[in-house]
This record gives structure tokens, sequence and C-alpha cells, in this order.
């Protein structure tokens, strides 16, 4: 009898010891939200051709990192994942609907045992069948293309009920433009309530701990990418423009999530002092360069980063629309040098056109734990 108590309690040792040596698991999401709210008319043309409310259905599926990974437990564990939208946008037969399938990461601001409230951000692709046309739909002047860019901006809260089930709500914003790759693009913005339910698929909400990385600082780098781009400047000059650059950034880290730096953009832009719908002569190059400076700041999330720089033109021929520019966007890490990059430029609240860039980098100074 004794024998057999020890070789119990041997066993229950094995097992705890066994248990505490297997990984923490990352934790798979799908989670379905319904949306109801507004087009904004941010133009007269909008007011006049939104006519109704507007509704959607967005599925999410996610991964939330195991706390193994420093990287994830540095943001409370935030959800990465992809996502699936339709909506209608407020008139049916101008408008239509769009379907949208984008990248996003939701950020867990506050994370408590059974609630949580969370910042979701999404960029990628969205598709509208009834886009601008000059015989069959010349009154959309929001839409120029079938294929346009898709952004997504959503706080939301949400309530644990069930280990395995938690049930959501927040307001959500999106915008829907091209880019200035077809006009019109006078884009869509609209703002939305939301609720919906979300399930752990291999097994219950992971618990956080938080990590202290106060005394750690990411690399100092330079950067040098090459950025392309097309854009339209006319309705009634179809002719597509090629624009291209190099942009040098040198970033400092500030903390464990961010950089903040200076740069140089060089541009070239076809459509520079062209006039109206092409019926000038090709300008020469002088006419069509252009260089700024600007400040950057990025937010590091593993091999991801998001980007925000505004700028100012300070060498040019042609005058720009405006003398300030914005930059947003996304950089990928393909590897310890090389990056790809999508970004969006715009002249204010105009979108100049989007970048598609490769680059090289190299860390400058590497900052140690102190």
């Amino acid at each position: 009898m004794k024998n057999r108590i020890l070789l119990f309690l041997s066993l229950i040792v094995s097992y705890s010891t066994m248990a505490q040596e297997i990984p923490e698991k990352d934790i798979f999401t799908a989670t379905i939200r319904y949306h109801y709210g507004i087009i904004l008319p941010h133009h007269k043309s909008i007011s006049y051709l939104v006519n109704d409310q507007i509704s959607g259905i967005e599925f999410n599926l996610g991964i939330i990192p195991n706390q193994n990974k420093n990287w994830g437990s540095l943001y409370k564990q935030p959800e990465f994942g992809l996502g699936i939208y339709h909506t209608s946008l407020g008139n049916d037969k101008i408008l239509g609907k769009a379907t949208a399938i984008y990248p996003y990461v939701n950020f867990p601001l506050i994370k408590k045992n059974r609630w949580d409230f969370n910042l979701q951000l999404g960029f990628g692709l969205a598709y509208t069948k009834k886009h601008f046309d000059p015989v069959e739909n010349y009154t959309n002047l929001a839409i120029g293309s079938k294929f346009n860019a898709f952004f997504k901006l959503m706080a939301s809260t949400s309530y644990n009920f069930h280990p395995r089930w938690s049930m959501n709500g927040g307001i959500g914003f999106f915008h829907i433009s091209n880019g200035a790759i077809s006009i019109p693009n006078k884009g869509l913005n609209a703002v939305t309530s939301n609720f919906g339910l979300s399930y752990y698929l291999n097994g219950n909400k992971p618990k956080y701990k938080s990590i202290q990385l106060k005394n750690y600082k990411l690399d100092d780098e330079f950067s040098i990418i090459w950025n392309n781009g097309v854009k339209q400047t006319e309705v009634k000059d179809e002719h597509k423009y090629y624009k291209t650059g190099l942009s040098f950034t040198y970033l400092k880290g500030i903390n464990a999530k961010q950089k903040i730096g200076l740069g140089i953009d060089l541009f070239y832009d076809e459509s520079a002092n062209r006039g109206k719908w092409n019926f000038d002569p090709k300008t020469d190059f002088k006419n069509r360069f252009s260089q700024a400076i600007f400040i950057s700041h990025e937010l590091f999330l593993h091999k991801f980063s998001i980007v925000a720089n505004i700028g100012a033109y300070t060498i040019y021929e042609t005058k720009p629309e405006k003398p300030v520019y914005l930059r947003v966007g996304l950089k990928y890490g393909i590897n310890k040098h090389f990056l790809a990059s999508l970004c969006l430029k715009a002249h204010m609240g105009k979108a100049d056109y989007i970048e598609w860039g490769i680059g090289y980098r190299i860390k400058t100074k590497k900052n140690e734990k102190q």
C-alpha cells in the first residue's frame, strides 16, 4: 500500500513538472460583428448621393501570441489576423456595396480578467462594383475604380461571459478611396456602432502577464526606400502618370516600441506642370523634380511597423498643391536589411498617390539593456 501511495505521488509530481515545461500556446480566435451607421458627407457631392444609413457584417480570424514572445507581451498580447467586411454605402443604386479584405491588429489598451478595452487598426483592399462610369454611373463622384484602399479604425470593449466566449461592442470608422489612381476619388468615410461575439478556437482566453522593458530601446537605424506609384489627374485625361522617389530616413529608438527620426524625400512626378487634360507638351526633368524634408514616427510590432510622416517641400520648380504633405502606412522587415512598404501620400485631406516601396536599412547603433 505504501509503495502504491509513493508511486501515485511521484506520478503527480512528474505530471506537474511536465505541465510547467509545456510552453504556452498561441490562441486562435473567430469574431463576427454587425455594423450600423452613416456615411460622413465631407463634400457636397457626397451629401447629394447618400440617402440612407449603412449596415454591414464583419468577420475576423485572428491569433493571440503566447506570452513566451516578448514583443507580444509588450503590447499586452495583441490579436493579429485577417478580416472581411461587407457593407452598404448609403445608396445601393449609385454607390452600391463594398467588400473589403484586410490584415488587422487589435491592441488591448486595458486588459482585465473578464473585460478588455481595445483599439483595432486594419488596412487592405476593397472591391466596389458600382464605381464612376462616364455613361452608366456618371453621378458617382466618390469612387472612380473597382479596387480601392480600405482603412479601418475601431474602439471596442469586450466581456468574457465564458472562458471561450466573449461579447463585444464599440464604435468604428472606415475610409474607402483609391489613392488618386483613378479620378474621381473623393472617397467615402463612415462611422458605425457595432456589436458581436468572439470565440477562442483552441483554448480559453489567455491570461496576461506584464513585462518590464523600461530601460530597453530599439536600435537606431538608417534606411533608403525606393517608392513607386501611379495617379490620374483629371476625369477627361485617362492617362496614368508615373510617380517615383527616394526616401532617406534616420530613426532613433526611444523605447521598446517606438522610433522617431528625420528624413529627406526626392520626388519625380510625370504629372507635374502638365496643364489641363494633358494638352500641354511634356515638361523637362527639373519641372517634375522636387525635394522635401520630413519628421517620422514608427510604432514597431515584431516585423511590422506603422509609419506616420509629416513633410514640407523645400526645392521645386512646379509649385505643389500644398506646401505640406502626410505619409501613413506600413513597413515590413523581410530580413535583417531588406524591407517592403505600402503607404499613402496625401496633401492634407486629398490623396496624392499610393506608394509601393522596397528598401534597405542598416543599424547604426545597438541599444543594449541598461
